[in-house]
C-alpha cells in the first residue's frame, strides 16, 4: 500500500525491513530463539528472492502504471507555469526537485546546447507573457542539422513534455503542438519513458501568415525609452541579425547584471529594466529582449523551459532540476523564413550557459541565503552515487511497463509479444533457475543425526498406532508401552529398539554406514 504512495529506493528498503521484522516475529510466535528467529528470518527472504524476481519480470505488464493513484489536483512538478512575469522563474532557482532525466544514445551535446522548449509565451500585456491557444500540428521541414536520439524519463508536467530544438516527430503517447512542441496524447502524473529524436542545428523553415506575423508584433503601449532605443539599435544593426547582434552587444557592454534579487520595477517594467534597474534574472532579459525585438519590427516569441542539467558520469544520464528553468527568446527571420534562438541571460552571465545557475549565481554558494546553500564539495560523489542508484531504480523497477517487458522478451528469445505462451516459457525457465537455491539450500540444510532422526520417527509412529508416547519415554518403556500392537508389527518395531541401544549406548566408534541402513529401515516401519 505505501508504494501507491511512495515508489522510491527508500521506500522500497523500509518495507524490506518491516517484512523482514514480521517474519522474524512469525518465527519466534513459532518458538525459535531470538538469534535463530533472525536467521531463519533473513535465510527464507534471501531464498524467496529469485522466486519474486521471475514474477515480476514475467507477468504481464498493465497499459498503465500498477503503482499509481490519481492525484487529487493536477499540479506541475517543475513550477513553470502557464505564463511569465518577472520573478516567475526565479523563485524556481531555489527548488532543487528533479524536472526530468535525460539518456542520449550517442554523445550528447554541450551544456550550453541543451535547450529543452516547454512553453511558448507569445502575448503580452505590459508586464506578463502568457501563451495563446496551442493546437496539434505536423512535423516542420527541417534541412541539414545532425540527428540527436535521446530517452526523457519524467512525469509530465499538465501534459507538457520537455524536448529539444527540432523534434522530428512524436513520441508513443504524444503529439506535436505549435511551434515543435510536445504535448501528452492524455494529461497523465505517472512516471512515464519518452524515446525522441531531434535534428540539432537544424534549419527549420515554418510559414508565418500575415496574421500571425502582426500577432507577433503586437505591443501594449507604454515603454516610450525602450521603443526609442529599439529602433536605434536597428538602423545601427541595417537589419534583422544586425539589429540581433546590436541588441546583444547592448547588453553585454550596458553594466547588466544576472542577480536573483533584483529591484522591483514600476509600471513601465522594460524600461526600469534596460535604464534604470540593469540587474535581473533570465526572466528579465528575455521579456525585454522579445519588447526591443517587436518594437523594431521583428516578429519575436519567449520560451521558457530548462536549459542544460547535471550530468552523473556513473550513470550516465543527465538530471534537469527546476533550479534548471530558463528563459530565452524566438525571433523570426523573415529572409530566412525560420526562427532564431536568441538567450541574452548567455551575453550578461556565460557561466549560467556553461555551469549552471548555481555555480553563476554568488548568492546560492552563501550558508545563510534563505537555506538553499549548496552541498559542500565532499558530498558531491556520495550525492552522484545516490542520484544514480535512484534513476536505476526508476528506470527498471518503477519504469518497468509493457514496452519495456515486450523489449525484454523479444531479447530473451521468449517472442515478440507477451502473451499467454511466452508468458509461460518464461516462466517455466525462470522458475526452474529460481528453485536452483532453494534446491542447493535444501541439500545443505543442517540435519539430525541418522540416529535421533531415527528415534523421534518411531515414536512419532508409535503415537500414530494409538499408543500413549512422551517425550521422556526411553527404548524399555516404548516396547512395553507398544505391547498392544499386532504381533509381527511389535516384533519389527523390538528389533528396531534392539539395534537402537547397540548403536546408540554399546559401541565404541559411530559406524555412520550402519547408521544410516538403520534409519532407512526405521523410516520403511509403520
Amino acid at each position: 500500500m505505501p508504494l501507491l504512495f511512495n515508489q522510491s529506493p527508500l521506500m522500497a528498503a523500509w518495507l524490506v525491513a518491516a517484512l523482514l521484522l514480521l517474519t522474524w516475529a512469525t518465527a519466534m510466535l513459532a518458538g525459535g530463539l531470538p538469534r535463530g528467529s533472525w536467521r531463519s528470518a533473513a535465510q527464507a527472504l534471501l531464498l524467496s528472492l529469485p522466486i519474486m524476481l521471475v514474477l515480476f519480470v514475467m507477468m504481464p505488464r498493465l497499459p498503465e502504471p500498477l503503482w499509481s493513484m490519481p492525484r487529487q489536483q493536477p499540479a506541475a512538478s517543475s513550477g513553470l507555469g502557464e505564463d511569465m512575469e518577472p520573478g516567475s522563474i526565479s523563485k524556481l532557482i531555489l527548488n532543487r526537485e528533479p524536472a526530468f532525466s535525460a539518456v542520449f544514445d550517442g554523445p550528447p551535446p554541450r551544456q550550453d546546447q541543451l535547450y529543452w522548449r516547454v512553453m511558448l509565451l507569445d502575448a503580452f500585456d505590459g508586464r506578463r507573457w502568457r501563451r495563446a491557444a496551442e493546437e496539434r500540428v505536423s512535423p516542420l521541414a527541417v534541412t541539414g542539422g545532425r540527428e540527436l536520439a535521446y530517452s526523457l524519463t519524467l512525469r509530465a508536467d499538465q501534459g507538457r513534455l520537455p524536448a529539444l530544438e527540432m523534434p522530428r516527430g512524436a513520441a508513443p503517447g504524444s503529439h506535436l503542438a505549435s511551434g515543435g512542441l510536445l504535448r501528452q496524447d492524455r494529461s497523465q502524473e505517472d512516471l512515464a519513458r519518452y524515446p525522441l529524436v531531434s535534428m540539432v542545428d537544424a534549419r527549420v523553415t515554418e510559414p508565418l501568415s500575415a496574421g500571425r506575423r502582426g500577432f507577433y508584433l503586437q505591443l501594449p503601449p507604454g515603454n516610450a525609452r525602450s521603443r526609442s532605443l529599439a529602433w536605434q539599435l536597428r538602423q545601427r544593426g541595417g537589419g534583422e541579425t544586425g539589429f540581433v547582434r546590436e541588441a546583444l552587444q547592448y547588453l553585454r557592454l550596458g553594466g547588466f547584471r544576472y542577480t536573483l534579487q533584483p529591484p522591483l520595477l514600476g509600471e513601465q517594467p522594460v524600461d526600469a529594466f534596460l535604464f534604470g534597474a540593469r540587474q535581473g534574472f533570465c526572466e528579465h532579459y528575455a521579456s525585454a529582449f522579445a519588447f526591443l525585438a517587436r518594437a523594431a519590427g521583428m516578429p519575436a516569441r519567449v520560451v521558457i523551459g530548462y536549459q542544460g542539467g547535471e550530468y552523473n558520469p556513473l550513470g550516465r544520464f543527465w538530471l534537469v532540476r527546476s533550479s534548471d528553468a530558463h528563459a530565452w527568446v524566438e525571433v523570426w527571420l523573415a529572409d530566412q523564413r525560420q526562427w532564431l534562438r536568441v538567450d541574452p541571460t548567455s551575453v550578461v552571465s556565460p557561466n549560467r550557459l556553461e555551469q549552471g545557475a548555481e555555480q553563476s549565481l554568488p548568492a546560492l554558494r552563501g550558508a545563510d541565503f534563505a537555506g538553499a546553500a549548496l552541498p559542500p564539495q565532499w558530498l558531491r560523489r556520495w550525492r552522484q552515487q545516490w542520484q544514480a542508484a535512484d534513476f536505476a531504480w526508476q528506470q527498471w523497477v518503477v519504469g518497468y511497463d509493457a514496452a519495456r517487458q515486450r523489449g525484454l522478451f523479444r531479447r530473451l528469445g521468449l517472442g515478440d509479444d507477451v502473451d499467454g505462451g511466452s508468458v509461460v516459457r518464461g516462466l517455466i525457465i525462470g522458475m526452474a533457475l529460481a528453485l536452483l537455491p532453494l534446491a542447493w539450500w535444501w541439500r545443505r540444510r543442517p540435519r539430525q543425526p541418522p540416529l535421533a532422526e531415527g528415534w523421534m520417527r518411531l515414536r512419532q509412529r508409535v503415537a500414530q498406532r494409538g499408543v500413549a508416547v512422551s517425550p521422556a519415554l526411553g527404548p524399555i518403556e516404548l516396547l512395553k508401552a507398544a505391547q498392544g500392537l499386532p504381533r509381527e508389527d511389535f516384533a519389527r518395531l523390538q528389533r528396531l529398539v534392539k539395534e537402537y541401544v547397540e548403536l546408540r549406548y554399546r559401541q565404541q566408534q559411530a559406524d555412520a554406514g550402519r547408521e544410516r541402513r538403520w534409519l532407512r529401515q526405521a523410516r520403511r516401519w509403520k
